[in-house]
């Protein structure tokens, strides 16, 4: 199966020996979502980003029946990394479905050094019986019937809903200084550069739209994952065994802060809200991502030699 990646070489500024940093896009994302973020990193060392399988955008190949779920993905990466035979440790980044990034931990744990989850889609907590009835009753019904009837529609609307997402992109890089509701930070911030890739993106799942039924499965397999199978999640997130750091923008609206706190009580892991971003954190404020990993480096894996990327 072909796999597309792109690899950073390490700045000369970095400390020897530094450990390979591995992108995990969103599921059925690609390489090319946070390349803003790979010149930050490369001060801490090598960087690799990856399309995963089953991508709308990404040239991996897609060997999946039914759809990617992130079980399958944490596969992927797990397989990925021990074919590249990479000398010395890995550090996972996982965005927004950082479950694959987590979970692929668990499965090479004598490669990985430790995890960054940033903007991270985790179990949700309960905040009444009622909640937690209804997503194991109807909610599971829900899932079951979403993907087929998701796949139906994207396979009608399919360019259409990618046309307004094309539309939102355009917006977005012509805001300066704006807020948005749902992902929160302010969009302006985000390189021309990186939102044209993200519209060239969009063109190329305009072209290929039996690439996006595969999206309805990965939807349903988060949902799942966060409101559904909490029990099996959280045990499968016990199970990390290296220092985890949970970053989020204190302006996303997509991830419940709270949850997010609750989780970083695991032992190994640490907490990190960074003030004025929001969901676009990699790609909006990269030098501010990266600083908070370089601190994290130097505070809870003791590595010498890291102090603040310049």
């Amino acid at each position: 199966m072909p796999v597309h990646y792109v690899r950073g070489e390490p700045a000369s500024t970095a400390p020897p020996d530094a450990p390979v940093h591995l992108l995990v896009p969103p599921m059925t994302g690609s390489a090319s979502m946070w390349i803003d973020l790979v010149p930050h990193l490369r001060r801490l060392g090598p960087v690799i980003s990856v399309d995963l399988p089953g991508g709308i955008v990404g040239h991996t190949g897609d060997p999946y029946r039914h759809g990617p779920r992130a079980d399958l993905d944490a596969r992927f990466v797990s397989a990925f990394v021990r074919q590249l035979r990479l000398k010395g440790h890995v550090v996972l980044h996982g965005w927004s479905t950082g479950l694959v990034a987590a979970l692929a931990a668990t499965m090479m744990p004598e490669n990985t050094l430790g995890v960054v989850l940033v903007g991270p889609a985790l179990p949700w907590r309960r905040t009444s019986l009622a909640e937690a009835l209804g997503w194991q009753t109807l909610g599971r019904l829900v899932v079951a019937a979403g993907p087929p009837t998701t796949r139906m529609v994207l396979r009608m609307a399919g360019r259409r809903i990618l046309d307004v997402k094309r539309t939102a992109l355009e917006d977005a890089g012509s805001i300066s200084g704006g807020r948005t509701d749902l992902i929160g930070g302010d969009p302006g911030r985000v390189s021309p550069e990186q939102v044209d890739l993200w519209r060239e993106g969009l063109e190329v799942a305009r072209e290929h739209p039996e690439r996006l039924p595969g999206t309805a499965t990965a939807f349903a397999s988060i949902v799942k994952a966060m409101f559904i199978t909490q029990r099996s999640t959280n045990e499968a997130l016990d199970s990390v065994r290296v220092p985890v750091l949970v970053l989020w923008g204190r302006d996303d609206h997509l991830v419940d802060p709270i949850s997010l706190i609750q989780h970083a009580r695991r032992p190994g892991w640490t907490p990190r809200p960074i003030d004025g971003v929001g969901h676009l954190l990699p790609v909006e404020a990269p030098d501010l991502y990266a600083l908070a990993v370089c601190q994290w480096f130097a505070a809870r894996l003791e590595i010498p030699g890291f102090g603040n990327p310049t």
